[in-house]
C-alpha cells in the first residue's frame, strides 16, 4: 500500500520528463483496445466465428453498443436515406439502420476506450485517466465536433442553421410578429447554448463519477494508514474493516466503470441523433 492512498487519484509528472501519468495511461488504454480488437476484427472479417470466453465477451460489447445504443437513438435515417424493403440495390444486403451503422465505429471506439480508461483505475498504483477533467473535456470536445460536423455535412449549411431556429406562428399578425422578433431569437440562443452545455455535461458527469469513487476509496484506505501511525493497538481490526469496505467499494467501482462508459456513449448517440434528425 502506498503511504498516500490518494496519490493514484491525481495526475503527476513522471521523473520530470514532461510526461504525466495520465498521458502514459491514455496510450496504454489505446494500446489495450487495439491489441484486443484488431486481431478480433481480422478474424471476423475472414469469416471465423468468435470462439472462447474472451472472443464472445468482446463481441457482446460490440453488439450491445450497436443494438442498445446506436440503432435506437440515431435511427434509420431521413431525407430519403431510410431504406425500405425492396428499395436497396440488389447487390447490397438490406440494412434498415444504414445511418446508425455509419457511426458505429466511432461509438465503439468511444465506449471501449472510455471503459478501458475507467478499468485502469482499478489497477493498483495506476489510475483512471477519465478521473481528470482535462481528459473528459477532450473526449467531450471530440464528440461535439463529430456531432456538429456530421450534422453540417448531412443537412447542409442552411439546414444546420435552421436546426437551431424554431418555426413559430401565432393566431394573428401581432402575435406572429412577437414570436418571430422576440421569442425565436431567444430560443435560438438557448439551442446554441444547449449544444455547448450538453458537451460540457458529458465531460463533467464522467469526471465527477470516476474522481468521486476513487477519492472515496482512497479515503477509506487512509484509515488503515492513520490508525497504524496513531493507534497501533487497534490497527489490526481497523485494517480488516478497511479491507472489507475497500473490497465492497471496489466492486461498486467496477460497476461504475462499465456504467459511466455506457452513459457517456449513450448520451453521445442521443445528442448525435437529435442533431442529425432535427425535424424529429
Amino acid at each position: 500500500m502506498a503511504l498516500d492512498p490518494l496519490a493514484h487519484v491525481l495526475d503527476h509528472t513522471i521523473h520530470d520528463s514532461g510526461l504525466t501519468k495520465y498521458q502514459v495511461l491514455l496510450v496504454v488504454a489505446a494500446g489495450i483496445v487495439a491489441a484486443l480488437y484488431i486481431p478480433f476484427a481480422r478474424r471476423i472479417a475472414n469469416g471465423v466465428p468468435p470462439r472462447g470466453a474472451l472472443a464472445n465477451f468482446l463481441e457482446m460489447l460490440l453488439l450491445f453498443v450497436r443494438d442498445e445504443v446506436a440503432r435506437p437513438n440515431i435511427g434509420e435515417g431521413h431525407h430519403g436515406e431510410q431504406v425500405h424493403e425492396g428499395e436497396h440495390h440488389p447487390s447490397e444486403p438490406h440494412n434498415p439502420f444504414r445511418t446508425a451503422d455509419r457511426y458505429l465505429p466511432f461509438l465503439w471506439t468511444l465506449f471501449l476506450f472510455i471503459l478501458t480508461c475507467n478499468l485502469l483505475g482499478m489497477v493498483p498504483f495506476m489510475g483512471a485517466p477519465t478521473a481528470d477533467i482535462g481528459v473528459t473535456l477532450a473526449l467531450a470536445g471530440i464528440v461535439f465536433l463529430v456531432i456538429h460536423v456530421s450534422s453540417l455535412l448531412r443537412n447542409g449549411t442552411i439546414g444546420y442553421i435552421r436546426s437551431f431556429i424554431p418555426t413559430l406562428k401565432g393566431d394573428n399578425f401581432i402575435m406572429t410578429l412577437f414570436l418571430v422578433v422576440v421569442i425565436t431569437p431567444l430560443i435560438a440562443a438557448i439551442e446554441v447554448m444547449g449544444a455547448i452545455i450538453r458537451a460540457t455535461v458529458l465531460a463533467i458527469r464522467l469526471f465527477a463519477n470516476l474522481f468521486a469513487g476513487h477519492v472515496a476509496l482512497g479515503v477509506i484506505l487512509l484509515f488503515a494508514v492513520a490508525v497504524r501511525e496513531e493507534a497501533a493497538h487497534i490497527a489490526g481490526g481497523v485494517t480488516v474493516a478497511t479491507i472489507l469496505m475497500g473490497t465492497a467499494l471496489s466492486v461498486l467501482e467496477l460497476f461504475v466503470a462499465f456504467l459511466q462508459a455506457f452513459v457517456f456513449t449513450l448520451l453521445s448517440a442521443i445528442f448525435l441523433g437529435m442533431q442529425l434528425n432535427p425535424e424529429h
